[in-house]
């Protein structure tokens, strides 16, 4: 099997995150030659608002005031993060990318650069409704009802188009995932889907 590309979007409360921990677990029982890199923006966004820098200082104002980090942030840190520890030898998963239209564009650019093909993009796809029920559920701090319909409203006009874009471009394989059943129901709709 050759190192295999996978794109991971959804709602936020989706349990991407979790499918995306399914599915290594797998790929290393069954490639366990191949080694896997995960780039998930979410995390070189809370290291970056940890620092010192001027540009800690303002994503942290940005992310205490809800809004949405500029596309370049997002860029930088995936790209930065790509650039250092891919080698074309293993497994590629990318959770929280892309969150806009333009993010997708360089994501797409570079997916060519580094000779991905059959890229798969797998959307977990919730209902609102159920989205907020599984965060509100989920009880953490920055889970308030109008955080949680910030969030939902940037994923419908922010975060689809991006995805929408994507599914447009050749090398792509889209997979569309009933994400309102159990983890483990979510996840063997995925194989089945993915063909592994």
């Amino acid at each position: 099997m050759s190192p295999l590309t996978f794109i991971f979007a959804g709602p936020s409360g989706s349990g991407k995150g979790t499918q995306v921990d399914l599915l290594k677990q797998y790929l290393q029982t069954k490639t366990p030659k191949i080694p896997q890199f995960s780039s998930y923006t979410g995390d070189g966004f809370r290291v970056l608002m940890n620092g010192t820098t001027l540009a800690s200082k303002l994503a942290k104002e940005i992310q205490e005031a809800g809004g949405l980090q500029p596309e370049f942030l997002a860029v930088y840190l995936w790209a930065d993060n790509l650039i250092k520890n891919v080698t074309g030898k293993e497994h590629l998963f990318i959770d929280g990318s892309p969150r806009k239209v333009a993010e997708s564009m360089v994501l797409d650019s570079a997916m060519q650069f580094f000779k991905r093909t059959s890229i798969h993009l797998i959307l977990v796809n919730v209902s609102p409704a159920e989205s907020k029920r599984r965060l509100l559920l989920r009880s953490r701090h920055d889970d308030g009802v109008k955080e949680i319909d910030r969030r939902l409203f940037w994923y419908t006009t922010e975060v689809v188009p991006a995805i929408d874009y994507l599914k447009r471009r050749p090398g792509y394989v889209f997979h569309d995932i009933n994400g309102e059943q159990t983890p483990e129901e979510v996840h063997q709709a995925i194989m089945k889907s993915l063909e592994l």
